[in-house]
Order: structure tokens, then C-alpha cells, then sequence
């Protein structure tokens, strides 16, 4: 079992547990940090994870202040064992799981008019993936004109050439093979999102 602790926050130091059969690409402690630092104060705000695989992340943006959490992974047993380290956590009325591949989380999820402050995005490396979220996130608004988009990818990604022209990449950090990307959507008709 590998055992991922929580970099800051008020839930600080506490141990996410990952089952040995879950093997997903883990973000690692130094990269969550960043991508915390850059985020600045996210108190109060609505955040979703998609292809959540240990959920480190949402567990992350939990414990420094967002309000509600939503889980997307397709993988059972990735969501049984985010299930259990949430009853751990004793933050079950912060949280949502979706045990869904995310392209069909996205639509059902601007059926319902869910609209999100933070999205993260962490797919498998160098599959097409990137391209095809941000495609779908295009015909399905989740979203408001303020929110922020969180991509990790690998270094051998050219995220510029996988986005439309409908988004702005604020920041960019490389940690090793990985990359960090902040972006927003380009409002181009002056229009609120929901």
C-alpha cells in the first residue's frame, strides 16, 4: 500500500491510502504544492477532478479551503478506495463521486447545472486526452468565466497544440517529465458561462 500525505491545509499531514492494485500516476508532493502556490487562496470554492485516480488532488483542495469536491474516475477500484479515505477524512458532506469515464461526466454533469470554480485535469500521458476534454468542456459549460483550468501532462505534450483558440494558458511549470498548466477560457461574446 502506498501511502500519500496531504502537503497543507487544515487536513495537513493526514495519509491518503492507495491500494497496491490502483496504479495510476500519483502527483507527486513537490507538484501539488505548486500547483497550491499558484492557485493562491481557493477558500469557498467548487472544484472537480477529473480522472481522480487516488483523488490526491480534490483531497488536497479540500483541506486548503474549497467547499465541495467532485470525484471523476472510471476505475471501481479507484473509487472504492477514494470512498474509504474520505470516510477516514470524515469529509463525506464535502464530496461527490462519479464512477464515470469523464466524457460522459462532462455531459451529465452540464445536464444537471453544475458549474465549477477550479477543474483539474491530470488523463493518462501522451493519449489524445487533453485535446478531447477541453473539446468536450467547449460543448458542455461546467463552468462560469472566472473558473480555472488545471492540466498535468507530460513534457512530450505540446499542449498549445491540442486547445482551440478558445483558450489562454496563464502559467506553465515544468516539474521533471511532468508539466503544470494554468488556463482560463476566452470569453469572445462578452457573455457569462452559465
Amino acid at each position: 500500500m502506498r501511502k500519500l500525505k496531504i502537503t497543507g491545509g487544515i487536513l495537513r499531514g493526514n495519509v491518503i491510502k492507495v491500494e497496491d492494485h490502483i496504479t495510476a500516476r500519483h502527483t507527486s508532493s513537490k507538484v501539488r504544492e505548486s500547483i497550491f502556490n499558484m492557485l493562491g487562496d481557493i477558500s469557498g470554492k467548487r472544484v472537480i477532478d477529473f480522472f481522480s485516480g487516488s483523488g490526491i488532488i480534490a483531497f488536497e483542495a479540500i483541506s486548503r479551503g474549497a467547499n465541495y469536491a467532485t470525484f471523476v474516475e472510471i476505475d471501481k477500484k479507484s473509487i472504492k478506495n477514494i470512498k474509504e479515505n474520505i470516510n477516514c477524512l470524515g469529509i463525506d458532506n464535502l464530496c461527490r463521486i462519479l464512477n464515470m469515464d469523464v466524457f460522459i461526466a462532462i455531459p451529465f454533469l452540464h445536464e444537471i447545472k453544475e458549474i465549477y470554480d477550479i477543474i483539474f485535469m491530470d488523463p493518462p500521458y501522451e493519449k489524445g486526452y487533453i485535446s478531447k476534454t477541453f473539446k468536450a468542456l467547449e460543448e458542455c459549460i461546467i463552468y462560469h468565466r472566472n473558473s480555472i483550468f488545471v492540466v498535468e501532462y507530460s513534457k512530450r505534450e505540446m499542449i498549445e497544440n491540442n486547445l482551440s483558440d478558445s483558450w489562454d494558458i496563464i502559467k506553465q511549470k515544468r516539474y521533471g517529465d511532468t508539466m503544470v498548466a494554468i488556463l482560463n477560457k476566452i470569453d469572445n461574446q462578452g457573455d457569462s458561462y452559465e
